[in-house]
């Protein structure tokens, strides 16, 4: 991961924490790489889980459960989950289908406490061809850009309406990411 990829990423998960409550027993994260975000949240008894299919750590801390493989389908092969307060998406569900996308919504549902939290990053359509400009100049390594097909953050509202109510959204990067903060109704 070079520079401009690294400092992005800080940025995104600075904005993401500030969304999270301050009060939580448990954090799921999908998408989780090198456990970056994990890593980040601080508290010894803390339950921190996660998925990813390029996973490139064991473990985060002795409370910490970690899976290689495709949310949600990789917790289908393993049980004893249980209820999370908070379950981040960052820079994720631009990679998912619209099926899969709804697919997720009820697994998240099912995941967080009453109240819980789903915190969510998605760039802006736009973002795909400065990307491309700078994984050409070499200036980024750009992980997983080919699985973007354009998504549109405006979708996400409806797609997880069905079990998520939308807290709030803000834009950020210069307008060129979104946070979306969604509660189980």
């Amino acid at each position: 991961m070079k520079f401009i990829d690294k400092a992005l990423r800080r940025w995104r998960v600075g904005v993401a924490l500030r969304a999270m409550p301050n009060l939580v027993e448990s954090v799921f994260d999908i998408g989780c790489d090198d456990g970056y975000l994990l890593r980040k949240i601080k508290g010894e008894d803390l339950r921190l889980d996660g998925c990813d299919p390029r996973l490139s750590i064991k473990f985060v801390s002795s409370n910490s459960r970690l899976l290689q493989g495709f949310f949600p389908s990789v917790l289908d092969e393993s049980k004893g989950w249980g209820k999370y307060d908070t379950i981040f998406a960052l820079s994720v569900f631009e990679h998912f289908t619209e099926g899969d996308l709804k697919k997720t919504s009820q697994k998240i549902s099912e995941l967080l406490t009453d109240k819980g939290r789903l915190i969510v990053t998605v760039p802006h359509p736009f973002v795909d061809k400065i990307l491309d400009s700078l994984m050409l100049l070499k200036l980024i390594d750009g992980q997983a850009v080919e699985e973007h097909h354009g998504f549109d953050p405006e979708s996400l509202v409806s797609m997880l309406s069905s079990h998520l109510q939308l807290k709030f959204r803000k834009k950020f990067q210069l307008g060129l990411n979104n946070l979306f903060v969604f509660e189980k109704h």
